[in-house]
Parts: structure tokens; sequence; C-alpha cells
């Protein structure tokens, strides 16, 4: 799919909920970041995590070991409506910030065929979305599998689909630190990787975080700097930015320098 120089946005579930209590939404946060979307103005796609609406019942049904008893089906349902409620909240924001947002449901277009996690999509909607101005809004979410009946698909592996099919110049992941903290071995200081190249990071052992959120069922941060060293492959660079610092966020759409980190 060839669509020109479109960047997709990733919302953190740790900035726009709070992950401690269910279904609790930081609305200040999510305004504010989408006001500065909409300042920005530009095409692009936008992935948000499942935070409070996603992760606390997906643990409570354990629903990463996929299908085992009857009980977790509830669990689904219940967790597919969650999350329905906070798209619709992110893409009310989106509009209300001039945005001409709309909201996929990624379990309509996306299948894990097998445990070697490959998946089968279909992306035709995206694509055509895009092309009449339209910014598609999509999310972690549950998926049907082929061989464990279900499974959890997170933002990271969407926005890598979404980025190897796309025509996408860069992904900012917004996040609730300041970028990729690392520990600087001669202070034993953390600090903010300011800027990166692949070969850093398949070097760096000592990554803490990417992300402070608490209950996060879809994986480790060595699987997400995995994610992101396979977006890599697709994009120019990653962007990881804070999204609770005022004007970060804009700062980085508009390509001026702010405190983030930058991978290319």
């Amino acid at each position: 799919m060839n669509n020109n120089s479109i960047d997709i946005i990733k919302l953190g579930g740790a900035v726009i909920t709070d992950k401690t209590k269910y279904k609790k939404i930081n609305m200040l946060k999510l305004r504010e970041i989408c006001q500065q979307i909409g300042e920005w103005g530009n095409p692009c796609i936008i992935v948000h995590g499942a935070g409070s609406f996603g992760h606390i019942k997906a643990k409570e049904y354990e629903i990463t070991s996929g299908f085992k008893i009857s009980s977790q089906i509830q669990g689904l349902m219940q967790i597919r409506k969650d999350m329905y409620e906070l798209s619709s909240i992110v893409v009310e924001e989106l509009t209300k910030a001039n945005i001409k947002a709309m909201n996929f449901q990624t379990s309509s277009l996306i299948y894990l065929e097998n445990e070697d996690m490959q998946y089968k999509y279909f992306l035709n909607p995206i694509q055509k979305a895009v092309q009449l101005g339209i910014i598609p809004v999509l999310s972690g979410d549950i998926v049907f599998a082929k061989d464990d009946d279900f499974s959890i698909i997170s933002g990271d592996v969407i926005i890598d689909i979404l980025a190897n099919n796309f025509h996408a110049n860069r992904v900012i992941f917004i996040t609730d630190v300041d970028g990729l903290m690392v520990i600087n071995p001669e202070t034993n200081q953390k600090e903010c990787l300011i800027n990166a190249a692949v070969e850093d990071l398949e070097s760096l052992s000592f990554i803490s975080g990417i992300s402070e959120e608490t209950i996060d069922v879809t994986g480790s941060m060595e699987g997400k700097v995995e994610s992101i060293l396979s977006i890599l492959k697709s994009v120019n660079e990653i962007i990881i930015v804070n999204g609770q610092k005022n004007k970060r966020v804009l700062n980085v759409l508009k390509e001026k320098n702010t405190v983030c980190t930058r991978i290319k």
C-alpha cells in the first residue's frame, strides 16, 4: 500500500489512562495530546493502548493464555465493550480538536494464523480512509486465533503491521517517560537516551523502560524493544516522547527540538 509520507502515532495506555484503576481515563492529558495533534494537522494513523480499559480485565481472566475455560468468554466480551468505550472517547476528543477521526476495530481487521505470530490482515478500509483524508484510529485488542482461539495483539504489533504496509515516515510513541531510559554505566544514574541507531538498541542490555506502566499483559520491555527494531525496518525514524510534558508532542510533530529519544 502506498500512501505518501504518513506518520503513525501511538497514544500509550499509561498516558491516556490511569493503569492502576479500572476504566479510569486521564481526560486532561488525552485532551491536551489531541489538541496538539489537531494543531499539527497532518495526515496520520493513530493507535492507542488499552491502559486500564484492557490490561486489568485481561489479567483477571488470564486472556494471554488463550482459551482455556468458558468463563474467559465473559472476559473477552467485557474487554471488547470496554475497549470500544475507550476508543469512542479517544475519537470524540480528536474530533473536538478538529481531526477527522474514525475508529476501526482491530479484531475485525486482523487474525492470528499460527503460534509463530503470523497475522492475516485486511487493511484496505484503512487505506481508503487515509485516501479520503480520514484519520484511522485503532487500538490494542483481543484478536481471534487459529490455534489458541483468541490472543492479545499489542499496539506495538499493530504499528509494525501498519508500518510494513503503508509508506510511513515516522512512528511516534507518546509515553509517560521522557524517552528510552537507560542506566549510564559511568554514573549509574537513569537518563534519557537522546539519539540512537539500530546498533545501539541491539547492544543495550541495560534498558530500564520505555514506559512505567504498572499492569501490562502485552509483553516485557525486551519485547517492546524488539518491536521497535522490527518497525525500524519500515520507517525512517522512531520517536519516544513524554506526553505528560507541556507541548513536547507538538514540538516533535513539528520537528522542533525537544526532550525525546530519536531512533534512526
